[in-house]
Parts: structure tokens; C-alpha cells; sequence
């Protein structure tokens, strides 16, 4: 499977909307499944594909639909362009190249550093310069 990411749209051929029956037909069983927030108001439903390096996240609330992806492979690309390892720099320029501004920096309480744009709903997460995850919704 490619893992291009596709703004606001998913990765490869998994698309935001999708319900766990329709993903697991496409890539098969989760090597870990796990359920959070019950007892608030997003209880949601993620499934881990270790050896894929990505976690997909479906909200309950809304038919146990595919909503947002965490994704740490090295294979991944976005705009063709392989990321994970690259400085804030060269994703910042990277995103200004596609026209796409308006980002937010902010130092989590865990360590890491990250650079948002809300308004294409992704994050790119840093350690130490570099970039190790991205996360990103419809």
C-alpha cells in the first residue's frame, strides 16, 4: 500500500469515512485494537497496524467512521516527498511550496515539538529536530 497522504482526504486508498469493516477488507485485521473515551464525549475506536506504522482512529459518535490517522512509517509521503526524519525547516518549506500556511508551533508537556495547520487538520510531531509522527483528520 502507498502511503501518500492525502489531505483531508486519508492515505493511499484508506479515506476518511470509511468504517472499520470497510478498512479491515482493504488491509486486513489490526494488529492491536483499543478503545478510549467511553465515559466522555469522543469515544473512539483506534486500531494499530504495527507493521504498517500507522494507527486509525474512528469516532464512535459517528458510526465507528475512520476520522484521523497517526502515521510514523517511514514510507510515508506527502505532496511526494518522504518526510519522517526531516527538520521543522524543511517541512515548513515544504508545506509554503503547496501553499499551505498558517501554521502553529507549540511545545508539548512530553517532550515534543509540534507544528500544526488547522485549517488542512495535521500535525507533525518532532523529537529532537526531527520530525518522528504525523497525525491528520478530515
Amino acid at each position: 500500500m502507498k502511503l501518500e497522504i492525502q489531505l483531508k482526504k486519508g492515505i493511499g486508498e484508506l479515506l476518511f469515512g470509511s468504517t472499520i469493516e470497510n478498512v479491515m477488507k482493504q488491509i486486513g485485521s489490526a494488529d492491536e485494537v483499543e478503545d478510549i473515551g467511553e465515559d466522555i464525549e469522543y469515544p473512539t475506536t483506534i486500531l494499530h497496524y504495527h507493521n504498517l506504522g500507522f494507527s486509525l482512529f474512528f469516532d464512535n459518535n459517528d458510526h465507528s467512521l475512520l476520522t484521523c490517522i497517526d502515521i510514523d512509517s517511514d514510507g510515508v509521503e506527502i505532496f511526494g516527498k518522504k518526510l519522517i526524519g526531516s527538520s521543522p525547516r524543511e517541512v515548513e518549506e515544504l508545506m509554503i511550496e503547496n501553499k499551505i500556511y498558517n501554521e502553529t508551533k507549540e511545545a508539548e508537556d512530553w517532550g515534543e515539538m509540534r507544528i500544526s495547520f488547522e485549517e488542512y487538520s495535521i500535525d507533525f510531531y518532532f523529537i529532537d529536530e526531527k520530525l518522528v509522527s504525523i497525525t491528520f483528520g478530515k
